[in-house]
């Protein structure tokens, strides 16, 4: 499950480091954001339970306040599970900058991401053409992926991410702190919760992920949202016009390449050369949930799916490969989900999943890659719903297709001080657009306060289809 904002960060080392006991600071720059940022490192046991067990670096960004404040700071943890926090943190800086002018930011990076022992199976350059995201991951991969990572890949789960998390901001110097999750960083954030209750003064939950829930298998999460979007364009007098019958088209080409993958030749977008490319039931997938993810991408897929009923798969193509390039450590990802998630679940959890066009998959490609990957189980207790009167703020799309309204639902239900609000024409990924930002200050500064103008993220307007492909 991805965050979808790009690997954004640079670090760009301008002093010398200076040391406090075990952390150690220096002055860097986060690409996007003009003024300097400082970074930090803490030396961690890959095994808290054994003081032999070897190290590892943790690392952290601060975005510094502008002026002296004693507000707590906020805390951001990042999606996937797999993306690093201060990879994003340039992007996310900017959105939020307005809380600078009196509150730190802080962007907490996950073990198995980024500097922090990063584990990912794809080569740095790896040209994101050169399979066109050939049944995602196989197996292969995934051995080699495996052979290649040192650590002990049982230790990298989200309650040592958590104790990680707590370590950092404590030795950073702060007392209490604020929380905003992002996707499977609102998983992290309620866990956070629950061990260090005392350590936190608020929580923004941006799309959300409770434990209780299976995160993996998308199917019946994606229908809902592709049917949403079936709708609007059937209900918007232009892109039904254009594509009057997308819905219909759609699953004639799900059901073509159920019963064999479409084998043609595009032509690679820089060097000009023949391409192969097959197109079978789990690219089709990848792609459609992919692309569900935002507003501004989702109305890219009529036309892509147009083209491919005319069958011109090279707008297909594009949008496949552009959807390789997600800044995710997938080495971390598949790790927790296989491990906290698929094995975890219920052949009735599974099966649920199956019970739209989609068939099975998505079970499928899971089931495929958790087959040979090294298993840890963490307690029962670790799934009970997260009980806490902190004071939340709650946030989901409509359009989401992979953390679901529903989802939010389902957290809040033990969650008496939460503010929940959906977004009736955003995707994943709320508070970072429109007037979010404006929200999560006021939240800030008085989290226990009724929010004014509340309904302005109801507010966001659609934005128009892509009609055609020469479309500016």
């Amino acid at each position: 499950m991805k965050l979808l904002l790009p690997a954004l960060l640079t670090l760009l080392l301008v002093s010398e480091p200076s040391f406090s006991n075990n952390l150690t600071t220096t002055d860097c720059h986060l690409k996007n954001l003009p003024n300097l940022a400082e970074c930090f490192s803490l030396e961690r046991l890959e095994n808290p339970n054994d003081p032999n067990s070897k190290t590892f670096t943790l690392h952290a960004a601060r975005l510094t306040a502008l002026t002296p404040s004693q507000k707590s700071p906020l805390v951001f943890l990042a999606g996937g599970p797999g993306q690093s926090a201060i990879e994003v943190g340039g992007q996310v800086g900017l959105v939020l900058k307005a809380l600078l002018a009196d509150r730190d930011i802080v962007f907490l990076e996950q073990r198995g991401t980024g500097d922090s022992n990063g584990f990912t199976c794809v080569a740095e350059d790896e040209d994101i053409y050169a399979d066109l995201f050939n049944v995602s991951m196989s197996r292969e991969l995934a051995k080699s992926c495996i052979d290649a990572f040192t650590g002990d890949l049982s230790q990298y789960n989200t309650p040592n991410a958590i104790d990680d998390f707590a370590a950092m901001v404590q030795v950073m110097g702060y007392e209490k702190i604020n929380v905003y999750g992002g996707s499977y960083g609102t998983r992290a954030a309620l866990v956070f919760m629950r061990a260090y209750p005392n350590l936190i003064d608020s929580v923004i939950l941006d799309s959300i992920a409770p434990v209780q829930s299976i995160v993996g298998p998308f199917a019946s999460h994606g229908y809902r949202a592709l049917n949403l979007l079936f709708d609007e364009c059937e209900a918007t007098p232009d892109c039904n016009n254009t594509y009057p019958q997308l819905r219909q088209n759609y699953w004639a080409l799900w059901q073509t390449v159920e019963q064999a993958p479409i084998d043609t030749t595009i032509y690679h977008p820089t060097s000009l050369q023949p391409q192969r490319f097959q197109l079978d039931p789990s690219k089709l997938f990848q792609l459609t949930m992919s692309n569900l993810y935002s507003q501004q991408q989702r109305q890219l897929l009529p036309v892509v799916f147009n083209q491919a009923h005319q069958k011109n798969y090279a707008p297909m193509a594009g949008l496949l490969a552009a959807s390789g390039d997600n800044g995710i450590y997938s080495g971390l990802m598949v790790n927790i989900v296989c491990n906290e998630d698929i094995r975890r679940a219920t052949p009735a959890q599974l099966q649920q999943d199956t019970n739209t066009p989609f068939g099975d998959v998505s079970i499928k490609f899971w089931q495929s890659l958790c087959e040979t990957w090294p298993a840890y189980a963490l307690n029962d207790d670790y799934y009970l719903p997260i009980k806490s009167d902190i004071p939340v703020l709650a946030l989901s799309g409509e359009l989401d297709p992979v953390t679901p309204p529903a989802w939010g639902n389902l957290a809040v239900e033990h969650l008496p001080n939460a503010t929940h609000l959906i977004a009736k024409n955003a995707g994943h990924i709320v508070g970072l657009k429109g007037c979010g930002p404006k929200l999560v200050r006021q939240f800030l500064n008085q989290p226990n306060q009724p929010l004014e103008n509340a309904d302005c993220l109801a507010k966001l307007p659609m934005v128009k289809f892509m009609r055609s492909i020469n479309a500016h």
